[in-house]
């Protein structure tokens, strides 16, 4: 039977406190061991107030990897894609296309030692994976109402590697609102329905933020709401969703998108919504923040009704309200991906103006 420890380290994420409870291993010098043509991206995540231990716990999610551009099935599956979408070398969306795809082409370094600091707390990660991701649950040495709310991380890098790999994580009060919002035609135009359309919009187009979501956000983020991205988008897309969200204005917030290989999927199944993807990540998220308010914001593309109306069924307490937008064309009843819920605790809406006007929905309190 694998040990606690070992189980927390091969998953990306659980929804259990658990994962850091376990007694630590003797203390040791932390090292990093990264390479001079390796990279590290600090993802976005939170902190939290873990009170039966009477301490902030951070949650740190990083991936190492490599600009590789020399892999035969990665460049053959984007090749597949660039066919699909008719763009060659010479189409004028052939540049954007390129680098909206890098990301995809990456050697993932697996078998990495990560050591971490912050708030001057030096912390060695889990060795990176073989998809080159790391992540864990770690106590920080700070006084109890000394969170603030963003905290810097920052690699520890070898003596003589001078470069700097920097992110942050939020630090979120134990009482409060939170809102948890997907991406993809919740807050960014996206087309799900339309698989061209969708690839379309990812690779070779602008992104677009869907009209009035960044304002209704904004006054979220006035009263003080805390904000997580809860995506089916994969982690190689963040650095253009991050580039976006900042764009568009929308309040920073902790990230979590899904964990995809190019030889696992195809690339025309990036965007798929299992339930079993975003459901632990949201419910990690209540677990997290047992005294908090939740607001779950989503489209009715795919499966975002039904699975906040399973959370809200779950956490009857918890969630404030779940808000849906129909998209554009979208007709039918959705009444039915709701069975089971008090229709008082959902609103389908097309408009954000529908959701900032409505002062009973803008501050639920």
């Amino acid at each position: 039977m694998p040990t606690l420890r070992k189980i927390c380290a091969g998953l990306l994420f659980v929804s259990t406190l658990s994962c850091y409870a376990e007694p630590p291993p003797p203390p040791r010098a932390v090292t990093t061991n990264l390479k001079s043509d390796e990279t590290v991206i600090l993802f976005p995540t939170n902190v939290f107030f873990d009170a039966k231990q009477n301490r902030w716990v951070a949650h740190i999610h990083g991936w190492v990897f490599e600009p590789e551009q020399d892999s035969a099935l990665r460049n053959s599956l984007i090749g597949s894609v660039r066919a699909f979408l008719d763009i060659d070398q010479s189409s004028h969306a052939y540049p954007l296309f390129t680098a909206r795809t890098r990301m995809f082409l990456v050697d993932n370094e697996g078998d990495k030692d990560i050591a971490l600091q912050v708030r001057g707390q030096n912390i060695q990660a889990h060795k990176t994976g073989d998809n080159g991701h790391f992540e864990l649950l770690t106590p920080l040495a700070i006084e109890t109402s000394g969170c603030t709310k963003w905290l810097n991380v920052k690699v520890i890098t070898p003596q003589d590697d001078q470069r700097d790999f920097s992110g942050r994580i939020q630090c979120v009060a134990e009482q409060g609102i939170s809102v948890i919002s997907d991406i993809d035609d919740t807050i960014k135009q996206s087309n799900v329905l339309d698989k061209k359309e969708l690839m379309k919009n990812t690779f070779v187009r602008d992104f677009k933020a869907v009209h009035g979501m960044a304002e209704l956000y904004r006054a979220w983020s006035a009263q003080g709401y805390a904000f997580h991205y809860v995506s089916s988008s994969p982690w190689q897309l963040y650095p253009a969703l991050n580039a976006f969200l900042l764009d568009a204005d929308y309040p920073a917030g902790s990230m979590h998108l899904k964990l995809v290989r190019l030889k696992d999927t195809s690339f025309f199944n990036l965007f798929d919504t299992p339930e079993a993807g975003k459901f632990p990540e949201i419910t990690a998220l209540l677990t997290q923040y047992p005294q908090r308010k939740f607001i779950l914001v989503g489209d009715a593309g795919e499966k975002d009704p039904e699975i906040y109306a399973r959370i809200a069924k779950d956490n009857p307490d918890r969630i404030l309200k779940i808000l849906i937008r129909r998209l554009p064309g979208q007709s039918g009843d959705l009444t039915p991906r709701f069975a089971g819920l008090a229709a008082s605790k959902w609103q389908v809406f097309e408009q954000a103006e529908q959701v900032l006007n409505a002062i009973a929905i803008r501050d639920p309190r």
